[in-house]
C-alpha cells in the first residue's frame, strides 16, 4: 500500500513539475521583446468578418471573412530572425456567422460591394473576351461544348449531361474548375449540385449599354452578350475604370 501511495506521489510531483515548467516557459515567452511587440499590434490588425446577406428564400450576397493575428505562429515565424517584423505576422481567418459555405443552395446575385470590384462573364471565347485577355484583364467565359481556352476562368454551362461531365473531367484535371454554376431564370440545373450558384446582376448587350453603364457598382456580376461590339466593350471597361473598380474573376469576387 505504501508503495502505491509512493507512486501516486511521484506522479503528482511530475504533474506539478510539468505544470510549473509550462508556466515558467509561458512567462519567459511573454517577456520576449518579439512576443511583446506582437501583443502590442495584434488588436490593431484584427479585422471583423462581414456576414452574407440573405434575400428572400432564394438569393445571397456573399460575406467576407475576418482575420486575427495568430500570436504563437507569428512568434515562431519571427524567431528565425530574432527580431519583430510586421510583415511576418501570420493570421487566422474568421468565418462569417452567416456564410456562403452554409448556404450553397442559394443563388448568388452579386459579389460583396466591399471588394471594389466587378466580374465580367462572356458567352464564349470571341473577339470581346480576347480583347480583355490582351489587356491582361482576368475574365470568365461560359463553355457549352468541348472546346476550351484555359487562358480564362471557365464556367461549365452545358446542358448536355455527357458533354457536361467531359468538361468537368477536363477542368478538374487542369485544376481550373472553380465550381461555378450559371443559373438562368432561377431554375437550378440538376447538374449543379454542391456548386456555387450564380446569376448575373447585369446583362449588357448592344441595345441596352447606354442605360446599363450608369447602373454599374461594386460587386456587379456582368454578363456580356455577343451582340456587344468591341467599341462598346471599351466604353463599358472605361466606365468601370472611371468608377475606380477592378475587374476580377468571379471566383475571387464571390470568395469569402
Amino acid at each position: 500500500m505504501r508503495k502505491y501511495f509512493k507512486y501516486i506521489g511521484l506522479i503528482g510531483i511530475c504533474l506539478l513539475s510539468f505544470y510549473y515548467t509550462e508556466k515558467v516557459a509561458l512567462f519567459v515567452k511573454n517577456k520576449n521583446p518579439i512576443m511583446q511587440s506582437i501583443n502590442e499590434v495584434k488588436d490593431s490588425k484584427y479585422v471583423n468578418y462581414i456576414n452574407s446577406t440573405l434575400i428572400d428564400d432564394l438569393y445571397i450576397i456573399p460575406g467576407i471573412s475576418g482575420k486575427e493575428v495568430n500570436v504563437n505562429s507569428s512568434f515562431n515565424n519571427m524567431q528565425k530572425n530574432k527580431v519583430f517584423n510586421e510583415e511576418l505576422l501570420i493570421f487566422n481567418s474568421i468565418k462569417p456567422e452567416i456564410s456562403l459555405e452554409d448556404n450553397k443552395d442559394r443563388i448568388i446575385i452579386r459579389g460583396n460591394g466591399e471588394r471594389n470590384s466587378v466580374s465580367l462573364i462572356f458567352e464564349e471565347v470571341n473577339n470581346l473576351s480576347k480583347y480583355m485577355l490582351d489587356k491582361e484583364k482576368r475574365v470568365d467565359v461560359l463553355i457549352n461544348e468541348e472546346k476550351y481556352d484555359t487562358s480564362y476562368e471557365l464556367i461549365n454551362n452545358s446542358n448536355n449531361e455527357l458533354v457536361y461531365h467531359n468538361i468537368e473531367k477536363y477542368l478538374n484535371k487542369n485544376k481550373i474548375n472553380k465550381n461555378l454554376c450559371y443559373v438562368k431564370n432561377d431554375n437550378i440545373p440538376s447538374l449543379c449540385t454542391n456548386k456555387y450558384l450564380f446569376k448575373p446582376s447585369l446583362i449588357v448587350n448592344h441595345s441596352n449599354l447606354s442605360s446599363i453603364k450608369s447602373k454599374i457598382g461594386s460587386g456587379e456580376i456582368i454578363l456580356i452578350q455577343n451582340s456587344l461590339t468591341l467599341s462598346e466593350l471599351e466604353i463599358l471597361v472605361n466606365q468601370i475604370k472611371y468608377q475606380d473598380l477592378s475587374i476580377i474573376p468571379l471566383s475571387e469576387l464571390i470568395s469569402e
